[in-house]
């Protein structure tokens, strides 16, 4: 477990393409098939890196990033 003593929120990034390095943030299900996409945020980093347990593969934890999110 960390200590965190952040007042911001806290993100998850998941790498779709390692060669070009490009990243996406894990967004909010609303339930609806639109473009008003809303990043999962966490107010705790450990509830972060829970979560982001799902969208890691073995040997590709690299892949997988919790972030400082900053709006």
């Amino acid at each position: 477990m960390i200590e965190d003593y952040t007042q911001g929120k806290w993100a998850i990034m998941v790498c779709i393409d390692p060669k070009e390095d490009d990243w996406i943030t894990v967004t909010e299900d609303t339930g609806r098939c639109d473009w008003n996409l809303k990043p999962l945020l966490f107010d705790d980093i450990n509830d972060a890196l829970k979560y982001a347990q799902q969208w890691t593969i073995k040997g590709k934890e690299k892949n997988v990033r919790v972030v400082s999110y900053e709006d």
